[in-house]
């Protein structure tokens, strides 16, 4: 369940099968959901990763940069693109440029041993890997394009920020969204793969339910190759909230972590209530 911080809200689970058809089940793309906040409020921080934050524009931006040099490489609809990144602001901006360049995300945990991170690169059929320079040792194997964000980022700055041609972008609703894969404990992992219309239907149900508002604080704790942290991240950008990245010290401190939590906003929403007491 999602951490929320800031204004409360009133948990209300009935609302979210209300007037469904018309509220919840709509034709759009799940980066859409982020690209309308990144309109309204482009200078809203969208994630806030230890000292450092992005605002939504930046964000934004710095994703249609690596969307267009995925692009070049032969990403697009159809396509599959492995993550491999440790936490950082870098994890957002790949997940939406994969998203914009029209293909579906692949996370992998960095911290899985090299074998299954290979397992998972070679199942996926992965076209292409965004990664940093820090990792090479856990996809040695891997033989499509690598794009390595720190070693790229010069390169990287030079291309257009401006958004892709909705006719360049090519997916639709029913296009694959991300592939998870299932921690194998009743034998080899799985990819799971979900289609945009199901990760936007699930976003805005659980807008509704927690009621999230752009100056609301939303905890992202779950490694992003866990399917919980679908939760975390498009709810923040779904609602224009603020993305805060729970670094190693946080995820690591227990009971503690409400204490660090509250120092970083008011009051927790109601609907989390469980996870302070």
């Amino acid at each position: 369940m999602a951490l929320v911080t800031g204004s409360p809200a009133v948990f209300e689970p009935s609302l979210a099968f209300e007037n469904i058809d018309g509220e919840l089940i709509r034709v759009e793309l799940l980066h859409e959901l982020f690209e309308r906040q990144a309109d309204a409020q482009p200078q809203q921080i969208g994630v806030v990763c230890g000292e450092n934050s992005l605002t939504y524009d930046q964000l934004d931006r710095a994703a249609n940069r690596l969307a267009r040099r995925l692009q070049a490489l032969g990403v697009g609809p159809g396509t599959l693109v492995g993550m491999l990144l440790p936490r950082s602001a870098n994890v957002y901006i790949a997940l939406l440029a994969i998203l914009k360049s029209g293909a579906a995300y692949v996370p992998i945990d960095p911290d899985y041993p090299p074998e299954r991170v290979s397992d998972i690169l070679v199942d996926s059929q992965a076209c292409a890997l965004v990664t940093v320079s820090e990792m090479p040792q856990r996809h040695a194997a891997f033989a499509g394009h690598v794009v390595r964000l720190d070693a790229d980022a010069n390169s990287l700055t030079g291309e257009n920020d401006a958004r892709l041609p909705v006719a360049d972008r090519a997916a639709h609703w029913r296009s694959l969204c991300y592939v998870i894969y299932t921690s194998g404990s009743t034998g080899r992992p799985k990819g799971v793969e979900i289609e945009h219309r199901s990760a936007c239907h699930l976003v805005r149900a659980e807008g509704r339910l927690f009621q999230v508002k752009p100056e609301d604080r939303v905890f992202q704790g779950f490694s992003i190759a866990f399917d919980a942290s679908v939760e975390e991240v498009w709810l923040a950008f779904f609602a224009g909230a603020t993305l805060v990245v729970g670094t190693a010290e946080m995820i690591r401190s227990g009971p503690a972590l409400a204490g660090m939590l509250r120092q970083r906003a008011s009051r927790c929403s109601p609907a989390c209530r469980r996870c302070w007491q």
